[in-house]
């Protein structure tokens, strides 16, 4: 109590307090003014050094920044109209299969109309809607960029990324398991799709995809799940969710939807035999088919589509049949 008592009733030290004393008798304040000139030129000199430290602080925009940015933009704007084009052409596209509907019911020949459907199912050219199963594939949580992948194909991925390779396997084991259409994040593969990397991104047919990359394969659920788990591919897929802890989530489900593939079209055709009216000729009409600008491809048998990879191919793949129900392209 005493200490406290001191401290309340002589706040200041005795030295301190000595001193304003000795102003007080020779008439000056007890204490200066924080008013003072000298106060005020330190505290504005205090202010600009900090703002210049701050300014000096902060890291200066490069070239390389600015061009980063712009390309960033460039790329989005290039994205977003591609997304637009592709709308474009699935509209058009259902608006040509219209006429050409029209035009063979009123021809009077033989009707075609199933023929054509048919074979646009078999192309992939057409969305399609049925029971299926979808596999969700993710980065791990945590992926370490010096960890060595070991055998597995990375592509130079990091160890707990999602590879291209890791997509072409799986992709070909949904189709050895019996799958009769594919697609990737919402792009449809065809016997002419490539699943293919640049850099740490993945891209289908030169679009780019982002994780997660979502599986959609239309077939039998429970017949393709028994086969995919067993498989090459499928103890694949477990040695990269028990080793390298990839997410994957498998489910199944009674309706599904796989878009057509925009990009597939007829580039190089011509007519083989006779003109038209006489007898038909037992070969096809089509002499090539390419998608986007590379170069012709021979003709194959519409009803075997090969799996989709650019690595190699599991043993036992077999050729996927095209499902019996066809979705509205509306």
């Amino acid at each position: 109590m005493t200490l406290l008592t001191t401290m309340m009733e002589r706040p200041l030290d005795a030295g301190y307090q000595e001193a304003a004393d000795r102003r007080a008798a020779a008439g000056l304040p007890r204490a200066t003014s924080t008013r003072t000139v000298l106060v005020v030129v330190l505290a504005l000199l205090t202010g600009f050094l900090f703002a210049v430290a701050s300014q000096s602080l902060r890291p200066k925009p490069t070239a390389a920044a600015a061009v980063k940015k712009e390309l960033v933009t460039r790329i989005e704007a290039l994205q977003q109209h591609g997304t637009q084009q592709e709308a474009k052409v699935a509209s058009l596209g259902k608006q040509v299969r219209d006429y050409e509907a029209l035009a063979l019911q009123q021809s009077g020949g033989p009707d075609l109309t199933g023929t054509i459907k048919a074979l646009e199912v078999q192309a992939g050219a057409v969305p399609l809607r049925g029971p299926g199963l979808t596999l969700t594939l993710d980065d791990a949580v945590s992926a370490d960029a010096d960890a060595n992948a070991g055998n597995r194909p990375s592509s130079g991925f990091q160890e707990g990324r999602v590879a291209s390779g890791d997509l072409q396997i799986i992709v070909n084991g949904l189709w050895g398991a019996g799958a009769e259409a594919i697609s990737i994040n919402g792009h449809r593969l065809s016997s002419t799709a490539a699943i293919r990397f640049a850099g740490q991104a993945i891209i289908v047919d030169f679009r780019p995809l982002a994780r997660p990359y979502v599986i959609t394969a239309l077939g039998d659920p429970q017949g393709m799940q028994q086969l995919f788990e067993p498989s090459f591919a499928g103890l694949y897929l477990s040695q990269l969710t028990e080793e390298f802890k990839i997410r994957s989530i498998l489910a199944t489900s009674d309706s599904l939807t796989v878009p057509g593939d925009s990009a597939a079209r007829l580039e190089v055709a011509e007519p083989i035999g006779s003109p038209i009216g006489s007898s038909a000729p037992s070969s096809p009409a089509v002499t090539g088919l390419k998608k986007g600008t590379g170069s012709p491809s021979s003709p194959s048998s519409p009803s075997s589509p090969s799996p989709t990879s650019t690595g190699r191919t599991p043993g036992g793949t077999s050729s996927p049949a095209p499902p019996t129900s066809q979705e509205n392209p509306s």
